[in-house]
């Protein structure tokens, strides 16, 4: 199918586009939605490209301490910013994202937004039935039966830990400038909370009071060039050696990251090796955040028993290791 393609070199271009077009599409690198297009799963009439607007690509130290990370940022660029040193389980993850070639192409931003993932959906059209799923205008979920809407995964690798991180989302429209928690931004359906016409521009991490100690760990079938079947982002902050802060984070374990209240809850007021001695704990209460959803990867019951292996994994490099 035709399609045209514009490049915006400023902001001002930009809305001129949305306001002529306002079915355009913005495209950063590009490695989520230029697999979809191919698989014919989606198509826009024109894709404008944003990699050449201003102030999305530096990562900066705001004056109050919070860290700006442009979404722009490529995921290769992560783990050589001097700035993001002391946030190890972000290097972490974004290392650990697809392939050498795509993260030196992927943004974070574009990590951030990417569409939820399930083997019917992400598929060429031949392989696809012909009455479509929810995500594709359907009225039913060939992945789970039983559910009045699309469950497909949120399987970004960055959000969950952007989101232990208490990380804000920046966004930019014709209408001006707002900030959001990036957890809002996750709606049920794999929905974003977001207007069409708003850009991310910028990822913010506020600054917190005491040590920083975080890790992420993923379960993957293949060692790289693999999506997580689960994963785990933990963040602990502590003074005195006592955990003030904590964060625990399932990543591609349900529609959106979700957050293990509890287990985060539990490890306040403790010092870390009393957090290491409660890891089973800690791995229960958060595998209650999983939702037991089975593809021709991996079943239910499986898909549980590695999200608590990453829990207590990731708990435990959060606080034997040196950040």
């Amino acid at each position: 199918m035709a399609y045209q393609v514009k490049r915006a070199q400023s902001w001002e271009e930009l809305w001129t586009i949305f306001a002529a077009r306002p079915d355009a599409y913005p495209i950063a690198g590009g490695t989520d939605i230029i697999p979809r297009v191919n698989q014919g799963i989606e198509h826009h009439e024109l894709y404008v490209t944003i990699d050449g607007l201003p102030d999305m690509r530096d990562v900066t130290v705001l004056a109050d301490g919070s860290i700006r990370i442009g979404a722009l940022t490529k995921l290769v660029e992560i783990g050589e910013e001097d700035a993001l040193s002391d946030f190890r389980a972000l290097r972490e993850a974004c290392s650990r994202v697809a392939s050498p070639q795509i993260r030196n192409q992927a943004t974070l931003g574009g990590n951030v937004l990417q569409e939820n993932r399930c083997v019917y959906f992400n598929q060429s059209v031949s392989w696809r039935r012909e009455e479509p799923c929810f995500k594709l205008g359907g009225n039913r979920c060939y992945q789970y039966q039983r559910s009045p809407e699309c469950v497909a995964l949120s399987q970004s690798d960055a959000a969950p830990v952007l989101i232990a991180y208490g990380a804000y989302a920046e966004w930019k429209s014709p209408r001006g400038v707002r900030t959001s928690p990036l957890e809002e931004l996750y709606l049920p359906a794999g929905r974003k909370a977001k207007e069409k016409d708003e850009i991310l521009t910028a990822l913010i991490i506020p600054k917190a009071g005491g040590k920083l100690h975080s890790a992420y760990v993923r379960q993957t079938i293949r060692k790289s060039f693999d999506f997580p079947l689960v994963s785990c982002a933990v963040a602990l902050w502590t003074e005195n050696e006592t955990i003030q802060k904590a964060a625990v984070v399932i990543g591609s374990a349900g529609v959106r990251p979700q957050i293990a209240a509890d287990a985060g809850r539990l490890l306040l007021g403790k010092t870390l090796s009393e957090a290491v001695a409660e890891s089973e704990k800690i791995q229960d209460l958060a595998a209650k955040k999983i939702m037991p959803f089975k593809d021709s990867r991996v079943d239910g019951p499986t898909r549980k028993a590695l999200g608590k292996d990453a829990v207590k994994r990731a708990l435990m490099e959060t606080c034997c290791s040196e950040q």
